[in-house]
């Protein structure tokens, strides 16, 4: 009996072993399929929409643009674009600011690697559907000329209007 337990131990483990590369080979093929039907990486990094200087074709300022532009397909999103980031800085006074430079940094203190660099258009908003990597927190600084305002605390999301304007701030520069 123990030769026929053996025996059956020994055709088990070579079926499997012996199935184990189509299957593992399958599973690869399959789980390959779905990452590239389900990635819309591609097209959004061939289709770069930014914000820019004098451009005047957002809108909303001030709103919290993810609210409309996020991955759940909804039409401003398909028609133009799901933002990364995005937000609206205004003046210390409260008129919209055209022109600002938002960076995103890797350390607070515009340390570390620049991840990103962003101008606000004509209505103050700046917003990208680049694609970006937001590892461990990025930390935002706002210019205009020499005149810089950096968040010390980093963050990891690209809303910037979901706090600023709401619990904190809005996010102003002269």
């Amino acid at each position: 009996m123990s030769k026929k337990k053996s025996k059956f131990v020994i055709n088990m483990k070579t079926t499997i072993w012996a199935k184990m590369p189509r299957l593992s080979y399958l599973f690869f093929v399959l789980f390959s399929g779905v990452i590239v039907s389900c990635s819309h990486y591609d097209q959004i990094q061939a289709d770069l929409k930014e914000s820019g200087s004098g451009e005047d074709e957002s809108h909303n300022s001030g709103q919290n643009c993810a609210s409309c532009h996020n991955v759940s397909g909804s039409e401003a999103a398909r028609e133009g674009g799901w933002w990364t980031v995005a937000g609206t800085v205004y003046t210390n006074s409260g008129n919209l600011n055209k022109g600002v430079t938002v960076e995103l940094w890797e350390k607070p203190g515009k340390q570390g690697k620049l991840i990103k660099r962003l101008t606000s258009d004509s209505k103050g908003n700046f917003y990208t559907n680049q694609i970006l990597n937001f590892g461990n927190g990025v930390y935002p600084s706002i210019s205009v000329g020499s005149n810089t305002k950096s968040m010390t605390q980093g963050f990891s999301g690209g809303s910037c209007n979901s706090c600023h304007g709401v619990t904190t701030n809005k996010l102003t520069i002269n």
